[in-house]
């Protein structure tokens, strides 16, 4: 590379925007991997119908998670870095907040479960891996909370470092319970792993990289108390429920409908497939962080997220859709004759997502999330909707048609109304 080409290269990566775009990226290529590996063990030492078991005691306790955290960690996000002085107080009431609810959400669901999720009843008849469950549900509360705090600090170069003692911590776990826990060792080893690493983590952020901001910025955190922030609290969290119920409801309707077996060929998809929404999830959130704090347009921001996301999200897909058969090996040849087709729909709706995280985004930054709202309620109500008939009809393969018909759909309709919006203002600036 030639002395102006590493220029360039360095001019791009000190941008706030690029670099910690490029770092949450960093984390998931490594998420990536690390849990490819992990399941290719989890599948390799459990049977089909264990490993389909513990991805839907996973996928139940991270949506519960996701009501309970209250849509705080995309809050923290937006708001704290305005907090000044106040920063510890607040995260501190965030954990807490999300706690109390984690505990109360999570004891319902534990008690009633033969009515919302009959699959899982033995969570209410063993009294042990019931608390168990209620513990991780307000772990990963905290787990999810904890990387919007670093990235907020404008420390997002530490969220790759935490999730890869949070992946390698999970494997060395997953080996040693494979033998002691034949049956829920992937959930116990998954969430013992977190339990260390919100420990660990949070001990380095509040003895270490806690800033101390001047008086004079905290006040801007009167926003808080207005009524516009409560209107934008409520419309993100409706946002991130909707969210939530879509990715994680669909391991239990799959399981529901079509068995704990058909649920690990889905689950095992999903695994492989989840690094690019993380990925595209960390270009949004980036584009959130820096477009609060910057001056600079959202439309302008958006742009150069779109092309730094475009760059590793269009051949990441490609990969995916091409090497799907071979991947899926790796778990074992049944694996890879019964979910290809939905790791290849899984992976290609990770383009019209992206098409939708970036516009959610900038409508975070803007504080106009009422599009938000119906766009991911109507991604969920459609993803689940479909569900049900087309895994009856199709099999698993019917959970990746539905996934990926809604979120085309979605997709489709939003890209339509911004352009739309974008010609309708450049015509009035015109007549202006």
């Amino acid at each position: 590379m030639s002395v102006s080409g590493r220029a360039r290269l360095v001019e791009h990566v000190r941008l706030p925007l690029h670099r910690d775009g490029y770092a949450l990226a960093a984390n998931s290529a490594f998420t990536a991997v690390t849990g490819l590996v992990y399941w290719v063990v989890a599948a390799h030492q459990y049977g089909p119908r264990d490993v389909g078991v513990n991805a839907a005691l996973i996928s139940s306790m991270m949506f519960l998670s996701g009501i309970a955290g209250l849509n705080l960690a995309n809050v923290v996000v937006r708001f704290l870095p305005e907090a000044g002085r106040r920063t510890a107080r607040l995260t501190v009431i965030a954990y807490a907040a999300a706690a109390a609810t984690a505990l109360t959400v999570g004891l319902v669901f534990v008690l009633g479960v033969g009515e919302w999720a009959p699959a899982l009843d033995f969570l209410r008849d063993d009294l042990l891996l019931g608390g168990w469950f209620l513990v991780s549900t307000l772990g990963w509360c905290l787990f999810a909370i904890q990387d919007s705090v670093l990235t907020a600090l404008g420390r997002a170069v530490w969220v790759p470092l935490e999730n890869a003692v949070f992946a390698l911590l999970k494997l060395g776990l997953l080996v040693v319970l494979a033998a002691l826990m034949p049956v829920y060792g992937i959930f116990v080893s998954w969430t013992a792993a977190m339990l260390v690493s919100v420990v660990g983590v949070n001990a380095v952020i509040f003895t270490w990289l806690m800033p101390r901001r001047p008086p004079d910025v905290a006040e801007r955190l009167t926003t808080l108390r207005t009524p516009a922030f409560r209107r934008y609290f409520a419309a993100d969290y409706m946002c991130s429920v909707a969210w939530m119920s879509g990715t994680n409801l669909m391991p239990l309707v799959v399981t529901a409908v079509a068995g704990p077996a058909a649920n690990a060929g889905y689950a095992l998809a999903w695994a492989v497939s989840l690094p690019l929404y993380a990925f595209a999830a960390s270009i949004g959130m980036s584009l959130v962080l820096h477009g609060s704090r910057e001056g600079a347009s959202p439309a302008e921001l958006e742009r150069k997220a779109a092309l730094q996301g475009a760059r590793v999200l269009l051949p990441s897909v490609l990969v995916a859709v091409v090497l799907a058969p071979q991947i899926l090996t790796l778990f074992g040849s049944g694996y890879s004759a019964a979910a290809t087709t939905v790791l290849r729909l899984l992976a290609l709706s990770a383009l019209p997502y992206f098409v939708l995280t970036l516009a959610i985004s900038v409508a975070r930054i803007e504080r106009r999330l009422g599009p938000a709202v119906v766009a991911w309620a109507a991604q969920a109500v459609l993803a689940l909707g479909l569900a049900v008939p087309l895994v009856s009809a199709l099999g698993v393969t019917g959970a990746g048609v539905a996934w990926f018909a809604s979120q085309c759909t979605v997709a489709s309709v939003v890209l339509v109304l911004r352009v739309r919006r974008h010609v309708l203002s450049l015509g009035t600036s015109a007549r202006a």
